[in-house]
């Protein structure tokens, strides 16, 4: 009897260990920042990267959770992850697999989110402090170095444009598009437009951020407005 209830027992954690689902283990690399997207309605995704080595300029959209990660906006992680299969009926817009934290491998601030803010033009060239040729007023550019984008004053039109590399300490601006008023006096807006399109560098120091040519020489400098 105790050998057919010993048997019975053996069978019973055999079903059970055959009835887990199995999954597949993975490593992610999970971008500093959410991004607003639309599954069954809008919301905020992950970005991730599947990549062996990290690339900030390639991410794709995640809409689901991953259990047992906390985290926090401004980070770089890089992850370890089982996936497994989901098993029954499931809802019509539900996710077939669930996502579970295996390992933290590593967490790294992001620098490049320095960017962020709006900044206002303080020197271009030889020209301090310059103001719009119209109205006088102050010329500010704001980054966005989550979303990859920028909106700036240039003396007489804006521009607005993307952001193709931003690593921190490495800049390119893409072209922009500005709009196309004439104005009496375009050398300021024609200076600032030359600055962008050289800036291959940058630094922030002391509420400053100043951009750079390849040659390491100073095109433009702005101080933070807030």
């Amino acid at each position: 009897m105790k050998n057919i209830l010993y048997i019975c027992f053996l069978g019973m954690i055999f079903l059970s260990c055959q009835s887990q689902p199995e999954g597949t283990h993975e490593t992610w690399w999970i971008n500093s920042s959410k991004v607003d997207c639309v599954g069954v309605g809008p919301q905020s995704c992950f970005q991730i990267s599947k990549a062996e080595e990290f690339d900030r300029q390639n991410w794709e959209l995640f809409y689901s959770e991953i259990e047992g990660f906390e985290y926090e906006p401004g980070n770089i992680y890089h992850i370890k992850l089982e996936i497994i299969d989901k098993t029954g009926e499931l809802p019509a817009d539900a996710s077939s697999k669930s996502y579970k934290l295996l390992e933290v491998l590593s967490v790294e601030s992001d620098l490049s989110l320095r960017l962020t803010n709006i900044w206002k033009v303080i020197q271009v060239g030889e020209l301090q402090n310059p103001v719009g040729s119209l109205d006088g007023n102050e010329l500010t550019f704001e980054f966005n170095a989550s979303e990859k984008t920028y909106f700036g004053q240039l003396g007489c039109n804006t521009i607005r444009g993307g952001i193709a590399e931003n690593d921190g300490e490495n800049l390119k601006l893409g072209l922009g598009a500005t709009t196309m008023m004439a104005c009496p006096d375009m050398e300021t807006e024609q200076k600032i437009s030359k600055a962008l399109i050289e800036t291959t560098r940058y630094q922030i120091q002391e509420n400053e951020l100043v951009f750079f040519d390849p040659e390491g020489t100073e095109l433009i400098r702005f101080k933070a407005v807030d």
